[in-house]
């Protein structure tokens, strides 16, 4: 009798776990619609839970392209979601690309990412920002993330590093490059922090914060290689006062 009751048992769980891997992702995402963030648009859905594709992914005016998964279904049994992203068009400069290995804590939500790369297009990054005037620039964002694990209300811990390699800037005359710009990541009281590689054309030295509320703080100083045009020179000359070291300081 024991033995058919374990019988049972082990046919029950196993019938279960088959059913799990074998579940088609759309019908998961249509299980979990009422979930989902308001606004969120998304595309055709192939494949399963545990390895499955998106087309599109469109939220907040953003589109994420061909976004695939793949999760390991062994660390649920550790009270873990792990797996790796990828998603977008490395080739394509216009699109939202990346990858990463990821993993979610079932038990207390966290989620923490290791070696993972975003790529996105100068204007989009631009279109976020609220800057003291409006400029039209084209190049690409790269941010490398070595290790990220999250919490209130950004971080627990990061370390990776936001580059850069050439920025063009569209002036009066036409447009012209100001060079790659980098960063190095961190995580400051919950805060994520930009510490600005001053080794740059514009003479940018600068410790950046992003705060609760997408609260952005930019403190540090600016002075333009002699090289770029007249109109950059003009334009910090107007928004900001000169030290007695020539350097503008910024307090954004």
């Amino acid at each position: 009798m024991k033995k058919t009751a374990f019988l049972i048992v082990i046919f029950i769980f196993s019938f279960i776990v088959f059913a799990l891997l074998k579940t088609p992702a759309a019908v998961a995402v249509n299980l979990a619609s009422s979930h989902l963030p308001k606004g969120l648009e998304i595309g055709k859905v192939s494949g399963s839970v545990w390895q499955g594709r998106i087309m599109q992914l469109r939220f907040d005016g953003e589109q994420i392209n061909n976004l695939s998964w793949d999760i390991s279904a062994l660390t649920l049994f550790t009270g873990q979601l792990s797996g790796n992203l990828k998603f977008g068009n490395i080739r394509d400069t216009s699109d939202i690309s990346g990858r990463g290995d990821f993993s979610y804590g079932l038990f207390d939500q966290s989620i923490a990412l290791t070696d993972a790369t975003l790529r996105l297009s100068v204007e989009r990054a631009i279109k976020r920002l609220q800057l003291p005037l409006p400029i039209n620039a084209k190049g690409r964002v790269i941010v490398d993330l070595d290790e990220y694990n999250s919490g209130a209300p950004y971080c627990d811990s990061l370390t990776g590093e936001i580059a850069s390699p050439n920025i063009d800037v569209q002036g009066l005359s036409g447009w012209f490059s100001i060079g790659p710009l980098s960063g190095q990541l961190s995580c400051k009281s919950g805060d994520v922090a930009v510490l600005v590689d001053p080794d740059n054309r514009l003479g940018l030295e600068a410790d950046a914060v992003l705060k609760a509320n997408l609260d952005f703080k930019v403190a540090g100083f600016i002075k333009p290689d002699l090289t770029l045009p007249k109109e950059v020179h003009d334009a910090v000359k107007l928004l900001f006062r000169a030290d007695r070291d020539g350097r503008y300081p910024l307090n954004l």
